[in-house]
């Protein structure tokens, strides 16, 4: 099977059953299509979040070896990973490679599995919106106060707002599985890398 930006995740086949992937009408194929954009642009975040941090790292090595002049960047490899823990939380909500149970894996594609993957993502959806309200009150009080960093001066608002966008994501991709599983459909939208 050739694999194109209307196939699922999961392998199977988007042409059985009543419900395809192929219904380009529908909300839902619209939404999906937006969330393959959102997972897109995600992957580039976390990517350039881990290239950020390991570069930041090095750098702050060779500060304190050489005992350069220069303010230490590790400040930047910490600021990176707000992103690459939130974003990618979100990107591994999206591609289902959070936390499983290994059963709910092995089923076979039916009735039961999507309801254990409508359960999962009713608790995903119920985390991320958690998460938005504690995200929302560190964001709103670090850019209202303009905190920052001591060595760089970088502002606190930056961490955190990478928090609230990772738990809006999460929550986004939750609510797209919950709709998925209600229409019949496998777990997971489209496959950014294909």
């Amino acid at each position: 099977m050739a694999y194109d930006e209307t196939t699922p995740m999961t392998g199977h086949d988007p042409g059985a059953g009543p419900a395809t992937y192929r219904s380009a009408g529908s909300l839902l194929g619209a939404l999906m299509r937006v969330e393959l954009v959102l997972a897109r642009m995600e992957n580039a975040v976390v990517i350039t979040a881990m290239v950020v941090a390991i570069a930041a790292v090095a750098m702050s090595v060779a500060i304190r070896f050489f005992n350069l002049p220069i303010p230490d960047t590790g400040e930047w490899a910490m600021v990176a990973m707000s992103p690459l823990t939130f974003i990618g939380g979100a990107l591994c909500s999206h591609l289902h490679r959070h936390l499983t149970a290994d059963i709910v894996e092995m089923l076979p594609p039916g009735r039961l599995r999507r309801t254990l993957d409508a359960v999962a993502a009713v608790l995903c959806l119920v985390f991320g919106l958690f998460l938005i309200a504690l995200a929302w009150d560190l964001f709103d009080y670090a850019r209202s106060s303009g905190e920052r960093l001591i060595d760089l001066g970088t502002p606190v608002a930056i961490p955190a707002g990478f928090v609230l966008a990772g738990a809006m994501l999460m929550t986004f991709h939750a609510t797209l599985d919950i709709w998925r599983a209600l229409e019949g459909r496998d777990p997971g939208g489209y496959n950014p890398w294909r």
